[in-house]
């Protein structure tokens, strides 16, 4: 068999990417060792990511990305894929035993205005099947329960062993992309060596889909927590309960079902023996409020699961003619929702590059030194946040450096456009600026600081030195909220309009460009 392009791993990012090959002409093999629909991890969007979504809906002319990256877009012309609205960020820290949530143990951020142009969660085992079918439809040629044997480089191209149906199958393609996530089979191939040693945290996943689990903000309310009504409702976003033995995220989706899932951080006393559901209870009982949220939800088949050691990072993304995806390259914590966004950054770069030839050394190099250099970045943020997590004003004032990064971001491409280099390629958490990146590598020792003894003496310069650093690019007002509750506001953002080079009235008249209709 031989084709232009195998893509290994029918994900969103494996299938997108087959399909916008496909339709620039290439001959396009997508191979899948699973069937879908089937069930994956990696369900929670962000403005980034919508902004990639949009950029690839107007460039392939593909009018279904333009609806996935908008939660009123989405509901209107794809409602066959369940979604969830998504309206930004909700961080609580916990404490074991206790049954409230207090007011200085919360925090909101939003992502977007109103629901119509929220982020969403992703469904993925309909929206993976969504684009398996598209890409098909686009001429890919898709296999699935394909099991790759073994890989060799060639001189013009790569050669995969593999087998399908009890059958033997040799495939000559002149690139291959690999798209596997965890399953890393390039790397494990070809012997690209990993970096698992370089890591300042490790964690492990309990997970599961789960129905009849009520709002979190209705079992405070009983508990008789009295918290200030936010900028949107709690639960409608990334919801992160910050624990004792490491964090907790809930997704909820527009028809009730609930992603959640207990990233245990291997540094701390935790539930490391027992099957699945056993260490589930254990880590809810230690949290009265969250063990009645969960006494009465149904875990969805095949039921709780658990992952091993999570953090992965090799230390090549490209070869002659061979080319990682983002998150099969590395995948750190899904911490702060930057899988989706960074993986579909991926699929512009490389779709760019073999949509009519072969990219040259150079440009895998372009490629590689880039996935680097933001892996560095996401692996430091990660390490500060899992030191900062026992301490919810340091963790907060941590926050503030992630969130002011993207929304400075989506607000400078959203308002001024694709200018200068090309937005697919200016670094993801802004791993090309040099502010950006001073600021990420200087954030874990930092917080070692702020932390040591939990003396605020220690916490309020850690404070004053990220209010100070982010001041040239913050521009939504963070840390200026005492309640700790971030929404949209517009009169904010206009007054610092001289951060993006632009007069007031400069940016009253392209404020609208900010509901991604343009």
């Amino acid at each position: 068999m031989r084709r232009d392009i195998a893509i290994i791993g029918a994900g969103f990012a494996g299938s997108l990417l087959a399909r916008l090959l496909a339709l620039r002409g290439r001959d396009v093999l997508l191979l899948e060792r699973d069937r879908h629909p089937r069930f994956s991890l990696g369900e929670s969007s962000t403005p980034l990511a919508a902004l990639t979504l949009e950029r690839l809906s107007r460039r392939y002319q593909q009018p279904d990305l333009h609806s996935l990256a908008a939660h009123g877009r989405w509901c209107r012309d794809l409602s066959g894929l369940r979604c969830g609205l998504k309206r930004g960020f909700t961080f609580y820290r916990h404490r074991p035993d206790a049954f409230a949530v207090t007011a200085d143990a919360r925090l909101l951020v939003a992502a977007s205005p109103d629901d119509e142009v929220a982020d969403c969660q992703w469904l993925r085992a309909d929206v993976d099947a969504h684009l398996v079918a598209r890409a098909r439809a686009a001429g890919v040629d898709y296999r699935d329960r394909f099991e790759i044997t073994s890989v060799e480089e060639c001189r013009d191209g790569m050669r995969l062993h593999g087998r399908e149906a009890d059958q033997a199958i040799e495939i000559d393609a002149g690139f291959v992309v690999d798209a596997s996530g965890s399953g890393e089979v390039l790397a494990r191939a070809l012997g690209v060596e990993s970096t698992e040693a370089e890591f300042g945290f490790a964690s492990r996943l309990l997970y599961a889909h789960f129905d009849g689990v009520p709002p979190f903000a209705e079992m405070l309310a009983e508990a008789d927590c009295d918290l200030t009504p936010g900028p949107y409702p709690d639960d409608w976003a990334a919801v992160h309960h910050l624990l004792d033995e490491g964090w907790m995220y809930v997704l909820r989706f527009d028809d009730g079902l609930v992603s959640a899932g207990v990233l245990i951080d291997e540094s701390q006393p935790g539930p490391a023996a027992g099957d699945a559901d056993a260490r589930w209870q254990v880590l809810m009982n230690r949290y009265p409020v969250l063990a009645a949220t969960f006494a009465s939800a149904n875990p969805v088949a095949p039921g709780i699961r658990a992952t091993g050691r999570l953090q992965r990072w090799r230390r090549r993304a490209a070869g002659a003619r061979w080319a990682m995806l983002p998150q099969t390259f590395a995948f750190f914590d899904p911490l702060f929702s930057t899988g989706i966004a960074w993986n579909l950054l991926g699929v512009e770069r490389l779709a760019g590059f073999l949509e009519e030839g072969w990219p040259s050394l150079d440009q895998l190099n372009q490629y590689a030194v880039l996935l680097q250099a933001e892996a560095s970045q996401q692996r430091a943020l990660l390490e500060a946040a899992y030191l900062a997590r026992h301490d919810f004003s340091v963790f907060r004032d941590l926050s503030f450096l992630y969130f002011a990064c993207v929304s400075f971001e989506e607000i400078r491409q959203r308002l001024l456009g694709d200018v200068g280099t090309p937005a697919a390629w200016r670094g993801f958490l802004g791993a090309r600026d040099p502010f950006w990146t001073t600021l990420f590598l200087q954030a874990p020792g930092r917080v070692r600081i702020a932390m040591v003894g939990g003396e605020t003496a220690a916490k309020d310069p850690f404070a004053t030195w990220l209010a100070r650093a982010i001041r040239p690019r913050n521009l939504v007002g963070l840390g200026e909220s005492p309640a700790q509750l971030y929404g949209i506001d517009l009169d904010v953002l206009i007054a610092r309009s001289g951060l993006l080079g632009m007069t007031r009235d400069e940016m009253r008249v392209l404020l609208p460009r900010l509901r991604g209709d343009n």
